[in-house]
Protein backbone atom coordinates (compact mmCIF):
# COMPACT_ATOMS: atom_id res chain seq x y z
CA UNK A 1 0.00 0.00 0.00
CA UNK A 2 2.82 2.29 0.55
CA UNK A 3 4.10 1.75 -2.93
CA UNK A 4 0.81 3.01 -4.46
CA UNK A 5 0.39 5.83 -2.21
CA UNK A 6 3.79 6.99 -3.05
CA UNK A 7 3.11 6.59 -6.64
CA UNK A 8 0.39 8.80 -6.24
CA UNK A 9 1.54 11.50 -4.94
CA UNK A 10 4.64 11.69 -7.63
CA UNK A 11 2.24 11.11 -10.41
CA UNK A 12 0.41 14.09 -8.67
CA UNK A 13 3.72 16.19 -8.32
CA UNK A 14 3.90 15.37 -12.33
CA UNK A 15 0.97 16.55 -13.38
CA UNK A 16 0.79 19.87 -11.87
CA UNK A 17 4.68 20.92 -12.90
CA UNK A 18 3.15 19.80 -16.69
CA UNK A 19 0.33 22.34 -15.99
CA UNK A 20 2.42 25.17 -14.45
CA UNK A 21 4.83 24.62 -17.61
CA UNK A 22 1.75 24.74 -19.89
CA UNK A 23 0.22 28.21 -18.01
CA UNK A 24 4.14 29.83 -18.59
CA UNK A 25 3.14 29.24 -22.11
CA UNK A 26 -0.61 29.96 -22.37
CA UNK A 27 -0.41 33.05 -20.22
CA UNK A 28 3.28 34.06 -21.90
CA UNK A 29 4.79 35.35 -18.97
CA UNK A 30 7.41 37.74 -18.92
CA UNK A 31 8.68 40.55 -16.47
CA UNK A 32 5.53 42.73 -16.90
CA UNK A 33 2.87 40.38 -16.57
CA UNK A 34 -0.05 40.31 -14.74
CA UNK A 35 0.61 39.65 -10.68
CA UNK A 36 -2.51 37.25 -10.94
CA UNK A 37 -0.50 35.34 -13.20
CA UNK A 38 2.57 34.95 -12.17
CA UNK A 39 1.18 34.08 -8.88
CA UNK A 40 -0.72 31.49 -9.63
CA UNK A 41 1.38 30.01 -11.98
CA UNK A 42 4.96 29.77 -9.85
CA UNK A 43 2.59 28.63 -6.72
CA UNK A 44 1.39 25.81 -9.10
CA UNK A 45 5.44 25.06 -10.32
CA UNK A 46 6.51 25.50 -6.49
CA UNK A 47 4.18 22.54 -4.97
CA UNK A 48 5.10 20.83 -8.24
CA UNK A 49 8.55 20.22 -7.12
CA UNK A 50 8.48 18.93 -3.95
CA UNK A 51 5.43 16.81 -4.24
CA UNK A 52 7.46 14.92 -7.49
CA UNK A 53 10.67 14.67 -4.41
CA UNK A 54 8.69 13.66 -1.52
CA UNK A 55 6.80 10.88 -3.98
CA UNK A 56 10.50 9.63 -5.22
CA UNK A 57 11.55 9.67 -1.17
CA UNK A 58 8.26 7.95 0.01
CA UNK A 59 8.91 4.92 -2.37
CA UNK A 60 12.47 4.55 -2.02
CA UNK A 61 12.33 5.29 2.42
CA UNK A 62 11.82 2.11 4.58
CA UNK A 63 13.29 3.75 8.11
CA UNK A 64 11.14 6.04 9.93
CA UNK A 65 14.11 8.85 10.43
CA UNK A 66 14.02 8.94 6.50
CA UNK A 67 10.52 9.56 6.31
CA UNK A 68 10.49 11.89 8.95
CA UNK A 69 13.38 14.29 7.41
CA UNK A 70 11.80 13.51 4.14
CA UNK A 71 8.41 15.14 5.83
CA UNK A 72 10.08 18.33 7.25
CA UNK A 73 11.55 18.99 4.02
CA UNK A 74 8.24 19.15 2.35
CA UNK A 75 6.73 20.94 4.93
CA UNK A 76 9.81 24.02 4.59
CA UNK A 77 8.94 23.75 0.85
CA UNK A 78 5.58 24.40 1.06
CA UNK A 79 5.91 27.16 3.74
CA UNK A 80 8.42 28.91 1.20
CA UNK A 81 5.12 28.54 -1.54
CA UNK A 82 2.83 30.55 1.20
CA UNK A 83 5.40 32.96 2.03
CA UNK A 84 5.48 33.50 -1.58
CA UNK A 85 2.13 34.00 -2.06
CA UNK A 86 1.95 36.25 0.89
CA UNK A 87 4.80 38.66 0.03
CA UNK A 88 3.88 38.54 -4.04
CA UNK A 89 3.61 41.59 -5.36
CA UNK A 90 3.53 43.89 -2.63
CA UNK A 91 6.09 43.13 -0.50
CA UNK A 92 8.26 41.14 -2.94
CA UNK A 93 11.76 42.75 -2.18
CA UNK A 94 14.86 42.53 0.16
CA UNK A 95 15.27 40.86 2.32
CA UNK A 96 11.79 38.75 2.24
CA UNK A 97 13.04 37.25 -1.36
CA UNK A 98 16.10 36.05 0.33
CA UNK A 99 14.04 34.29 2.79
CA UNK A 100 12.08 32.73 1.07
CA UNK A 101 14.56 31.41 -1.51
CA UNK A 102 16.02 30.19 1.32
CA UNK A 103 13.52 28.08 3.32
CA UNK A 104 12.63 26.73 -0.03
CA UNK A 105 16.26 25.75 -0.92
CA UNK A 106 16.63 24.14 2.23
CA UNK A 107 13.46 22.34 2.11
CA UNK A 108 14.52 20.63 -1.45
CA UNK A 109 17.84 19.87 -0.56
CA UNK A 110 16.56 18.21 2.46
CA UNK A 111 13.99 15.78 0.64
CA UNK A 112 17.38 15.61 -2.37
CA UNK A 113 19.47 14.55 0.67
CA UNK A 114 16.98 11.74 1.88
CA UNK A 115 16.08 10.69 -1.31
CA UNK A 116 19.62 10.10 -2.04
CA UNK A 117 20.20 8.50 1.22
CA UNK A 118 17.37 6.03 1.05
CA UNK A 119 18.49 5.54 -2.83
CA UNK A 120 22.04 4.22 -1.74
CA UNK A 121 21.09 2.12 1.01
CA UNK A 122 18.78 0.34 -1.82
CA UNK A 123 21.65 -0.61 -3.74
CA UNK A 124 24.00 -1.40 -0.68
CA UNK A 125 21.53 -3.74 0.54
CA UNK A 126 20.24 -4.82 -3.29
CA UNK A 127 24.44 -5.79 -3.59
CA UNK A 128 24.61 -7.43 -0.78
CA UNK A 129 21.83 -9.99 -1.40
CA UNK A 130 23.42 -10.57 -4.73
CA UNK A 131 26.78 -11.40 -3.18
CA UNK A 132 25.11 -13.68 -0.66
CA UNK A 133 23.29 -15.73 -3.25
CA UNK A 134 26.21 -16.17 -5.19
CA UNK A 135 28.31 -17.29 -2.50
CA UNK A 136 25.44 -19.93 -1.53
CA UNK A 137 25.32 -20.82 -5.20
CA UNK A 138 28.90 -21.40 -5.52
CA UNK A 139 28.35 -24.09 -1.79
CA UNK A 140 25.93 -25.85 -3.55
CA UNK A 141 27.86 -26.61 -6.57
CA UNK A 142 30.87 -27.87 -4.48
CA UNK A 143 28.62 -30.18 -2.55
CA UNK A 144 26.80 -32.15 -5.32
CA UNK A 145 24.12 -34.46 -4.11
CA UNK A 146 24.68 -37.81 -4.05
CA UNK A 147 22.41 -40.18 -6.46
CA UNK A 148 21.54 -42.58 -3.60
CA UNK A 149 19.71 -39.86 -1.61
CA UNK A 150 16.37 -40.91 -0.74
CA UNK A 151 17.06 -44.37 -1.83
CA UNK A 152 16.28 -47.54 0.76
CA UNK A 153 19.05 -48.35 2.89
CA UNK A 154 19.76 -51.63 0.84
CA UNK A 155 18.95 -49.56 -3.13
CA UNK A 156 21.54 -47.20 -1.64
CA UNK A 157 24.26 -49.46 -0.57
CA UNK A 158 23.95 -51.72 -4.10
CA UNK A 159 23.36 -48.61 -6.11
CA UNK A 160 26.48 -48.66 -7.94
CA UNK A 161 28.84 -51.78 -8.08
CA UNK A 162 31.61 -51.75 -4.97
CA UNK A 163 33.99 -53.42 -7.31
CA UNK A 164 35.01 -52.40 -10.72
CA UNK A 165 35.05 -55.76 -13.13
CA UNK A 166 38.59 -56.70 -14.23
CA UNK A 167 39.26 -56.23 -18.30
CA UNK A 168 38.95 -59.04 -20.59
CA UNK A 169 42.33 -60.44 -21.40
CA UNK A 170 43.72 -62.48 -23.57
CA UNK A 171 47.07 -64.51 -22.61
CA UNK A 172 49.46 -64.46 -25.89
CA UNK A 173 52.59 -66.82 -25.73
CA UNK A 174 55.13 -65.59 -24.72
CA UNK A 175 58.31 -65.52 -27.37
CA UNK A 176 61.85 -65.09 -26.20
CA UNK A 177 63.75 -63.09 -28.72
CA UNK A 178 66.61 -64.74 -30.47
CA UNK A 179 69.06 -61.59 -29.73
CA UNK A 180 68.80 -61.74 -26.46
CA UNK A 181 72.10 -62.40 -24.63
CA UNK A 182 72.53 -63.33 -20.72
CA UNK A 183 74.17 -61.30 -18.28
CA UNK A 184 77.59 -61.38 -17.01
CA UNK A 185 76.76 -63.51 -13.48
CA UNK A 186 75.32 -65.99 -15.68
CA UNK A 187 78.33 -66.54 -17.63
CA UNK A 188 80.72 -66.51 -14.94
CA UNK A 189 80.97 -70.02 -13.06
CA UNK A 190 79.54 -70.08 -8.85
CA UNK A 191 82.04 -68.64 -6.64
CA UNK A 192 82.66 -70.67 -3.17
CA UNK A 193 82.39 -74.59 -2.63
CA UNK A 194 79.16 -76.59 -2.90
CA UNK A 195 78.11 -78.80 0.30
CA UNK A 196 76.32 -81.81 0.28
CA UNK A 197 74.01 -82.49 2.59
CA UNK A 198 71.98 -85.80 3.09
CA UNK A 199 68.59 -85.90 3.63
CA UNK A 200 66.89 -88.75 6.13
CA UNK A 201 65.36 -90.33 3.27
CA UNK A 202 68.65 -91.28 2.18
CA UNK A 203 69.51 -92.90 5.58
CA UNK A 204 66.79 -94.73 5.58
CA UNK A 205 67.52 -96.30 1.89
CA UNK A 206 70.98 -97.00 3.32
CA UNK A 207 69.88 -98.87 5.95
CA UNK A 208 67.26 -100.51 3.94
CA UNK A 209 70.06 -101.50 1.12
CA UNK A 210 72.60 -102.66 4.26
CA UNK A 211 69.47 -105.15 5.80
CA UNK A 212 68.53 -106.52 2.24
CA UNK A 213 72.86 -106.94 1.64
CA UNK A 214 72.58 -108.88 4.91
CA UNK A 215 75.30 -106.56 6.70
CA UNK A 216 72.47 -105.31 9.08
CA UNK A 217 70.43 -107.41 11.22
CA UNK A 218 67.08 -106.52 12.45
CA UNK A 219 64.76 -108.44 14.74
CA UNK A 220 61.92 -109.97 13.58
CA UNK A 221 59.20 -108.72 15.54
CA UNK A 222 55.91 -107.28 14.29
CA UNK A 223 56.56 -104.09 15.61
CA UNK A 224 60.01 -103.96 13.64
CA UNK A 225 58.33 -105.29 10.27
CA UNK A 226 54.98 -102.44 10.87
CA UNK A 227 58.14 -100.06 11.56
CA UNK A 228 60.16 -101.45 8.10
CA UNK A 229 56.66 -101.27 6.10
CA UNK A 230 56.20 -97.47 7.13
CA UNK A 231 59.53 -96.66 6.32
CA UNK A 232 59.08 -98.15 2.92
CA UNK A 233 56.25 -96.92 1.92
CA UNK A 234 57.16 -93.80 3.03
CA UNK A 235 60.37 -93.42 0.95
CA UNK A 236 58.44 -95.04 -2.13
CA UNK A 237 56.24 -92.22 -2.05
CA UNK A 238 58.61 -89.59 -1.85
CA UNK A 239 60.87 -90.89 -4.48
CA UNK A 240 60.96 -91.12 -8.35
CA UNK A 241 61.04 -94.05 -11.22
CA UNK A 242 64.60 -93.46 -11.90
CA UNK A 243 65.91 -93.37 -7.78
CA UNK A 244 63.68 -96.62 -7.00
CA UNK A 245 65.36 -98.69 -10.09
CA UNK A 246 69.12 -97.53 -8.40
CA UNK A 247 67.95 -98.22 -4.82
CA UNK A 248 65.98 -101.29 -4.64
CA UNK A 249 66.47 -102.51 -8.81
CA UNK A 250 63.91 -103.55 -11.18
Amino acid sequence: MRYYSASFIFAVGIGLLILGLIMIMFFQLHYGSEPFKVKVTFTIIGIAVPIIVYGLSQMLSSRRGSKIIATFGFALSILAVILFDFYYPKDWYYPNITYVAIIYALGLITLFGSSFADAVERIIESSSKTIMKIIHHEKTEEKPKSTTEGLPPLEAKFAFPTKAEGPNLDIKDISIPSDLKPGKALEKPRVGKIAKVKDEVSKEAEKLVRVREGELKVKRSDSDILEVTKALKSIEGRMGKEDKKKIFGG
